[in-house]
Order: structure tokens, then C-alpha cells, then sequence
């Protein structure tokens, strides 16, 4: 285990045991406390009634706890963690801001944000957009392409998902928009389902796949969405990824207009926030954008520019 994923270790120990808020959560499953630790078997119970409330993990599965007692006991114990888990146990505690960060920061070393030409992970300090529907695959790819027409508007996204099933029954795709989305059509892979609430500024896209999934099989989708016209042009595009999407391609095509300016940027937040990179970029030799990362995760990335 390294040095960074052993601080994050004494990190997350000392916070569980220290802030009220968390040790309460934990001390609620504690049948007997023998020493002034952090029950093992307690956080498991925690962390598995997470992955129950969310839909990572079916609820008819109660050897779950059980199963989780090694994986959080090499966790806290600076034996081995690893970034699915270390996502569950601040989820599962409902770590504030500050603490998560903290915890992040130690996990990822001098930086958070690993800004390196292959992937980009770690920048996030605002809680992520909810999710519409549990998350049960991984991203193996994704291209997005984004039309920005004659009047400087966004006007549709064009986005193509390879995925893997990462348990049995996964039939539901879900993804946060902003709210400006008004139309969505499934060109293959699956059908439409319905629009939910998200949070101001977002708003949920549930899909249905064509067949459900068993656990390690893969899957596509394509989709088109288009979003309606805003008072002011277009001037930035963002794409989260709030757990990791491996083979990430984002195109921005323009059409007849065209940015005098452009940047390659990585934000803190999912609206708003700072940007912790800002790269000038050209315009390809068809003038568009592109960037391709091999991964990228609990990060927002994007392009802005200047018309």
C-alpha cells in the first residue's frame, strides 16, 4: 500500500472517531466496544446499508456485511484501499465537504487533480450531482459530440456509452443533464423512460436498456438530446463523471460561427467553482474541439471559450 493510501487510512480513522456525526452512525451497530477502535464489523454495517439504500447492492443479499468486514478492516487498518471503497465510506458516512477533500487529498498524494496528458482525477470539492438511478456499471467508453449552431446555441448532444454490468439486473441507464435539455431519442441500445427531478440546474434522463444484464456483461447506448435556446450564447461546456469513465472523447462542432479563443479546462465543481486547469487550445483543422483523456474520474471537465 502506498504512503498516500496509508494517510488517507489514519485520515479516515481519526475522523470517524473524532467527529460526532460519524462516530454516532458507526456506534449505532456496536453490539460490544472492547477497546477505544473503530468497530470493523460496525462501519460494515454502515457502508452495507448504503450500498442497499442506493441499489449498488440488492437488499435480498444479507451476507453483506459479513462479506465487507475485511475489505474495511484492510481499509482503515492502511492494509489496502482502494478507490471504490474509500467512495463508499464517504458516501455511506455523508462525509461534509471539508472532510471528504481531506480525505481525497491524502488518497491523491500533493494534488488532488491528477492533470496529467492521460487522465484526470480527484478534482471535485463539491458533493456530486445525485444520482436518478443506482449506478450498477462502469463506463468503458464514452464519445460525446456537442452542436453548437449559427446563433452560438447549444442546440443538441450526441453521446455513445460502452458499458459493463458490474452485477446481475441492470437494466437502467440514469445521467444529470442541465435543465436546458428538452428532448431525448435512443438511437440504439434501449428506449426513452422519463425525465426526474435532479437539483436546480440539472435534471434526471432515465433510459431503458434493450435486455437486462448479468454481472461482466457489456452493453451500448446512443442517444441524441436536444436542449432549447438560453438568453446568452454558448460559452462553456461541462462533462462530470462522478465515478470513472474509462476511453473519454469530447467534441464540440460549430457551425458557421466560430470561438476566437478556446480553452481545455478542469473544474471543482459541477456549476460554478474554480477551474484547477486551463489550457489554451486550437481549433482542429475542422474546426472543432476535441479532447480525448483514457479515463477520467470525480472530476468535471470541459471546453470554454470566447466568441
Amino acid at each position: 500500500m502506498s504512503s498516500d493510501e496509508v494517510a488517507a487510512a489514519e485520515a479516515l480513522r481519526e475522523l470517524l472517531l473524532s467527529q460526532p456525526e460519524y462516530k454516532r452512525r458507526w456506534m449505532a451497530h456496536v453490539r460490544r466496544l472492547r477497546t477505544d477502535e473503530v468497530s470493523y464489523a460496525a462501519v460494515s454495517q454502515v457502508v452495507a446499508l448504503h450500498l442497499w439504500d442506493q441499489g449498488i447492492v440488492s437488499d435480498s443479499d444479507t451476507d453483506l456485511p459479513r462479506r465487507l468486514r475485511d475489505r474495511i478492516r484492510q481499509a482503515l487498518r492502511g492494509e489496502q484501499l482502494s478507490y471504490e471503497t474509500l467512495t463508499w465510506l464517504i458516501e455511506a458516512f455523508e462525509f461534509n465537504v471539508a472532510d471528504a477533500h481531506t480525505i481525497w487529498d491524502a488518497f491523491a498524494g500533493t494534488s488532488v487533480a491528477n492533470l496529467n496528458s492521460e487522465g484526470v482525477s480527484f478534482t471535485l470539492k463539491t458533493p456530486p450531482v445525485p444520482m436518478v438511478s443506482p449506478q450498477r456499471h462502469q463506463t468503458k467508453a464514452m464519445f460525446s459530440r456537442y452542436f453548437i449552431n449559427p446563433n452560438r446555441m447549444l442546440e443538441r448532444i450526441e453521446t455513445s456509452h460502452a458499458m459493463v454490468a458490474l452485477e446481475d439486473g441492470v437494466d437502467i441507464f440514469g445521467y444529470s443533464p442541465r435543465d436546458t435539455i428538452v428532448d431525448v431519442q435512443v438511437i440504439g441500445g434501449g428506449t426513452f423512460s422519463c425525465f426526474r427531478e435532479s437539483v436546480p440546474g440539472f435534471i434526471g434522463v432515465e433510459l431503458k436498456l434493450d435486455r437486462v444484464l448479468r454481472a461482466g456483461q457489456h452493453a451500448s447506448l446512443q442517444c441524441f438530446a436536444a436542449h432549447r435556446e438560453t438568453p446568452q450564447p454558448c460559452t462553456q461546456l461541462r462533462r462530470a463523471a462522478r465515478n470513472r469513465k474509462n476511453d473519454f472523447d469530447m467534441r464540440v462542432i460549430f457551425h458557421e460561427t466560430f470561438p476566437k479563443k478556446a480553452w481545455w479546462c478542469v473544474w471543482d465543481s459541477y456549476d460554478g467553482g474554480n477551474a484547477v486547469q486551463k489550457t489554451p487550445v486550437e481549433l482542429t483543422s475542422n474546426r472543432e474541439l476535441h479532447q480525448f483523456l483514457s479515463y477520467v474520474e470525480h472530476a468535471v471537465v470541459g471546453f470554454e471559450w470566447e466568441w
